[in-house]
């Protein structure tokens, strides 16, 4: 009997007898897809995961700080190609206390919003945003109301889209909150055209177990999360779910390999102008060396193509990435 707790800034995960849940994925691995690990520059022993690409600059999450008495703590990072990641003072809590993690940019950077832990068992999170102010600076925190953070509930990993059927921006999110299909599942609230929120719903594709870390590819309408309740190679694979022009969501499909292995496949992320994707995973390779107890081992990988003139695409007859 397997049991495995794997504990992600933003959300807490419990499942067990994982391996005998999980039905084996045959499909081939796609030989036009490169998944490498970054170096020990962006890496290290210590979970690193969560990373989304805005400009040059990757945006991530690491346990890698440590408070004054020795305790890990999630922190935002900042990293640019030929220089070492930084932690980003500007939206970085200032007390140990509080865990922040899972950055998410609007497309014109006017607002970045994150997940706020506040206990150190990361069992009350929230989602948490802060403005782009006129001088280029962050403005102050803000939380999302109520009816996104509920109350008693895990809140986290948000993801912002825009929807071309409603014109309108989304708001896609993990949560374990009342009326959901399973343990975690992705919600979604559309946001006005005056920055409010409409009520969150929960998304078709959840199962009774745990659907977690969205993040959507505007061109291709499509939202792509992590699952161990749908079929896969493995605990969590990356799925990609599209919306159709009806407005309807097609059924999700696995990636395939090489972006999912027989390990953990999570956090993936994909930079449209660059066509490069982002991962976190804990699969063989990893230079986490999983000190930290209670917190899943990641490393942040790159995802990109052996042929570069060819745009990278998801074929939703397979699941598998395609040219």
């Amino acid at each position: 009997m397997l049991t495995r707790i794997l504990t992600l800034v933003g959300c807490i995960l419990a499942f067990a007898n994982l391996a005998a849940q999980q039905p084996k994925n045959t499909s081939k691995a796609n030989s036009n897809i490169q998944v490498k690990r970054f170096d020990n520059t962006m890496n290290s022993p210590i979970a690193d995961f969560a990373p989304v690409r805005y400009g040059d600059r990757v945006y991530f999450s690491s346990l890698r700080q440590e408070t004054v008495g020795g305790t890990a703590i999630s922190r935002i990072f900042s990293y640019t190609p030929g220089h070492e990641p930084t932690v980003d003072a500007e939206f970085n809590p200032k007390n140990n206390e509080s865990h922040i993690a899972c950055p998410t940019l609007m497309p014109d950077a006017s607002r970045m919003y994150f997940t706020l832990c506040r206990d150190e068992a990361m069992q009350k999170c929230e989602i948490w945003y802060r403005d782009r102010e006129y001088e280029g600076t962050w403005g102050v925190a803000q939380r999302l109301p109520e009816f996104i953070n509920a109350r008693g509930a895990n809140t986290a990993q948000p993801a912002i889209g825009w929807d071309a059927t409603l014109k309108k921006y989304t708001l896609f999110f993990a949560s374990n909150r009342a009326g959901g299909k399973g343990k975690m599942d992705i919600w979604a609230s559309t946001i006005t055209w005056d920055g409010k929120f409409e009520a969150p719903v929960c998304l078709p594709f959840n199962t009774p177990e745990d659907e977690v870390t969205p993040s959507f590819s505007q061109t291709g309408q499509t939202l792509f999360f992590s699952s161990n309740g749908l079929k896969g190679q493995g605990r969590f694979d990356i799925f990609a779910a599209q919306k159709n022009k009806d407005g309807n969501w097609a059924s999700p499909q696995n990636l395939g390999r090489p972006f999912n292995s027989a390990y953990d496949d999570m956090f993936y992320t994909y930079h449209e102008s660059s066509q490069t994707g982002y991962l976190a995973s804990d699969r063989p390779g990893s230079l986490c060396t999983g000190s930290v107890e209670g917190f899943g081992c990641f490393d942040i990988y790159e995802v990109k193509k052996t042929v570069p003139a060819t745009p990278l695409n998801v074929s939703y007859s397979t699941g598998e990435a395609t040219q």
